[in-house]
């Protein structure tokens, strides 16, 4: 008994008990929803009832529309997510790997960081219209800084002693890369994966809300502007699922990938 304490204390709590913690926080919130629409605290014109959107919810599940707007938003921020791969990851190498390179990018680095992506919207409309080519430009600018900086840290974190200790055995240039690196690396570029691909669903969204590009986010304007505001909820509910489907496959997709890490060596699966 002692020891089990102890692995759950070290391991933190197991996928079951974090699952049944999940369906209860819902419950309450949905509870709480449901209490607050009954008794009046909630407008029904501001907040319909759970019920209301439940119906419309399901109602969505059975629209082509609805699909074929979840088909446009998820292709453009997994096209912008494979964008800024190929961006991040060479950049990220000549960054670790030259000085000169390293100090001559980290101005215009540091200074497009922070401006938000709704910034550029009027002079990326200026540019190329409301297309989707705004909508991918602003999901690649956006989700681009946390894959390059996850993967800068996981370049700096590799062992020096590890890579002489493999020159001192004369492992080829591969096999260092193969053995050493990317398994130092592999942890923080799966980490920048996930924020990278919550940030690019975002901007999908907030893009096509604003611009009117076809899409989720359009749709939920659509909605606002008609006065559905069931609709637009049960939009919202899809917009959150959608989310947590893809960190769930992110996070299912870590236990094969870092098998070996200790973030997943430490989970307690039973």
């Amino acid at each position: 008994m002692g020891r089990m304490s102890a692995g759950h204390l070290k391991g933190g709590l197991s996928r079951r008990t974090e699952a049944f913690l999940g369906v209860v926080g819902l419950a309450a919130i949905i509870a709480i929803w449901w209490i607050a629409s009954a008794t009046g605290a909630l407008s029904p014109n501001a907040v319909p009832p759970p019920g209301e959107v439940a119906v419309t919810f399901g109602q969505l599940l059975t629209s082509l529309d609805f699909w074929v707007a979840v088909l446009n938003t998820v292709l453009v921020a997994l096209i912008g997510v494979v964008t800024v791969i190929v961006i991040a990851v060479p950049l990220a190498m000549a960054i670790h790997r030259s000085l000169l390179f390293r100090e001559s990018t980290w101005f215009p680095l540091e200074f497009l960081k922070p401006i938000p992506p709704v910034a550029l919207i009027p002079l990326t409309i200026l540019l190329w219209g409301p297309t989707k080519t705004v909508e991918l430009f602003l999901v690649v600018f956006a989700a681009l800084w946390p894959m390059l900086t996850q993967l800068v840290y996981g370049l700096r974190e590799v062992s020096g002693t590890a890579l002489d200790m493999a020159r001192v055995y004369r492992l080829t240039s591969w096999q260092r890369t193969t053995r050493i690196v990317v398994p130092s690396l592999t942890p923080f570029a799966m980490t920048g994966l996930r924020i990278s691909i919550t940030i690019a669903l975002v901007v999908a969204i907030v893009t096509e809300y604003i611009v009117g590009i076809p899409g989720l986010g359009a749709m939920l304007s659509t909605s606002q502007i008609n006065g559905l505001i069931d609709r637009m909820y049960a939009l919202i509910v899809a917009m959150g699922l959608l989310g947590i489907a893809f960190n769930g496959i992110l996070a299912a997709l870590n236990r094969p990938v870092l098998f070996w890490h200790a973030s997943q060596r430490e989970r307690v699966t039973a």
